[in-house]
């Protein structure tokens, strides 16, 4: 009863249009919340992919394993396509051979950050795990920067976002920094505190999609300490396969199949 207060004050209390302003500066996509319309699904099966990270043979892995069940799959993922990971590079580069569909996680827009920077600055000194940035193509660099911050799907009653949204807040009224960096709600009294906060942390508040009332199944990532979360209303993907976990994936329509690829190896020590 309280989450559904919550909810319907932060709906009538935060309906003033936010000036639409990055963060961190970035450029702002073109379209910021892509809708593919039924005539663009048509038939075929959508199969939502969590974070790659880098790690390329196991998306080469699992786009494999879903075409075995459907030959004509339509891919869309989640974000954090790269950094970190291994095969940054490779990833974009196989991604742009499928016919598929992304969001921007906030990996992607480290990479546009950071090379906002450099191009700003030639003398600005990448760090060494970063240095993979500079071996990306303008069309790398173009696909990153056009990536929308959610893609609905409305007659699949679907919606991605890479980190999560708040509940009664219509998107276009979500900061972007929320819709690539959150993982928590935290409640606050709606006279005296701000309804509906977003929190990047795990320790205060509870996860937001514990908290996703519908009625759009929301398929998120970027939460892999969690794991796999599964929602009545939200499913988390992000597996950490970058971690040593998995990569895993799940057909939203159809058979409704999950298909999960283990890590070849731990890219990086979750603990460092």
């Amino acid at each position: 009863m309280v989450s559904l207060v919550s909810i319907l004050f932060s709906a009538l209390f935060r309906q003033k249009p936010l000036i639409r302003r990055h963060a961190f500066n970035l450029c702002v996509p073109p379209t910021s919340h892509l809708v593919l319309d039924a005539d663009v699904i048509a038939s075929r099966p959508v199969f939502v992919v969590g974070d790659i990270h880098g790690c390329c043979d196991e998306l080469q892995e699992i786009v494999s394993e879903a075409r075995k069940e459907h030959g004509d799959t339509l891919f869309i993922f989640v974000g954090d396509m790269v950094n970190k990971g291994p095969k940054n590079v490779e990833v974009l580069h196989f991604i742009s051979t499928l016919k598929s569909y992304a969001v921007r996680g906030n990996h992607d827009e480290v990479v546009l950050r950071e090379l906002a920077e450099l191009k700003k600055d030639p003398s600005y000194e990448l760090r060494e795990k970063n240095e993979w940035m500079t071996s990306l193509t303008p069309e790398h660099v173009n696909y990153l920067n056009n990536l929308p911050y959610t893609i609905s799907l409305p007659s699949l009653n679907s919606l991605i976002v890479h980190a999560g949204l708040i509940p009664g807040i219509p998107l276009e009224q979500i900061d972007y920094n929320n819709m690539t960096n959150m993982r928590n709600i935290i409640t606050e009294d709606y006279f005296d505190g701000r309804g509906l906060v977003a929190s990047t942390g795990i320790k205060d508040g509870v996860p937001w999609a514990s908290l996703w009332p519908g009625p759009e199944h929301v398929y998120f990532g970027h939460d892999a300490r969690r794991k796999l979360q599964q929602y009545p209303h939200a499913t988390g993907l992000d597996t950490g396969c970058l971690y040593g976990g998995c990569l895993t994936g799940i057909f939203i329509n159809g058979c409704k199949k999950m298909i999960q690829i283990p890590a070849k190896k731990v890219y990086v020590d979750p603990n460092a």
